[in-house]
């Protein structure tokens, strides 16, 4: 059956009508399509629910895995008890296709263009939050752009290892910012690793009403890693990167352009887009 309602310019699309028959069919949760996010490209987006009671929520698509996502819904519907903007998560199902849905709580808020110096603030304070929360969660992992601290690089040598002499090199640079050992991120802060303004919701005063799209996973380690693909020249956020040795920021900006590569292959996106991440960590790693 064709559905109207569907995600085609985004890197992820999929036809939120379709996910919910078979969600409802699955689970008889009988949720309502209300509507679809305004959004052009990138790999999420939401379609907007209402559960038979009426209650608001948002359904995303991902391919994180099951069980990572079920961690994450323990982890956020925790971290929401304790009084963050975060959404509870009401429903964790993966599909015949192998996609995982989450069905979350829908919160208030909107979305800004850019960073000003009054939402930068109110953005790292935000980050600053997440500090200590998985003191009580051992088992949730780092950011996926350490893998395999101990032995060596992992899941990357699957993929930008095999991107032939320009992969290889990738990793010969990563190595040398670790100091020629894989780095081990410390710390039990909680980490949102696609923490961006598109992820987040302010209310009409510039506050923070909602930190969305936990879709890669929750992540236990340094929440400042977080702020690397923010570096926009505010002074916010610049002060609070200041904050890291630079060994270890050179390392921590390494492993996060080495992994928007290996999440390009991983995930089958075109030889243009894998190319244009190649060039962007070779552009990083000199």
């Amino acid at each position: 059956m064709a559905h109207k309602a569907e995600f085609r310019l985004s890197e992820n699309p999929w036809a939120p009508a379709a996910v919910i028959e078979e969600v409802n069919a699955r689970t008889g949760s009988g949720l309502v399509l209300t509507g679809i996010a305004d959004q052009v490209g990138g790999t999420s987006s939401a379609a907007f629910v209402a559960w038979p009671d009426g209650r608001a929520a948002a359904m995303t698509r991902t391919r994180t895995r099951l069980p990572i996502m079920r961690q994450t819904a323990t982890v956020l519907n925790d971290v929401r008890r304790r009084g963050l903007p975060v959404p509870e998560h009401q429903l964790v199902v993966e599909l015949a296709d192998g996609y995982v849905v989450v069905v979350q709580e829908r919160l208030p808020g909107r979305h800004v263009d850019a960073l000003d110096a009054a939402t930068s603030a109110a953005f790292v304070a935000m980050n600053n939050r997440f500090a200590d929360l998985l003191r009580d969660h051992p088992r949730v992992p780092r950011p996926r752009a350490f893998p395999d601290g101990t032995t060596g690089y992992g899941a990357f040598e699957r993929t930008v290892g095999q991107l032939g002499g320009r992969g290889r090199r990738l990793l010969e640079r990563l190595l040398e910012a670790d100091g020629g050992q894989p780095f081990r991120m410390t710390g039990d802060d909680l980490v949102h690793t696609d923490y961006t303004p598109g992820n987040v919701l302010f209310d009409a005063d510039g506050n923070i009403s909602g930190v969305v799209d936990w879709n890669s996973g929750v992540a236990r380690g340094d929440r400042r890693y977080a702020l690397l693909q923010m570096q926009s020249n505010m002074n916010q956020i610049d002060a609070e990167l200041a904050q890291l040795t630079p060994e270890t920021r050179l390392s921590y900006q390494a492993h996060w352009v080495v992994d928007q590569v290996h999440d390009s292959v991983l995930k089958g996106f075109p030889p243009e887009r894998v190319e244009l991440d190649v060039a962007r960590a070779e552009k990083a790693l000199g």
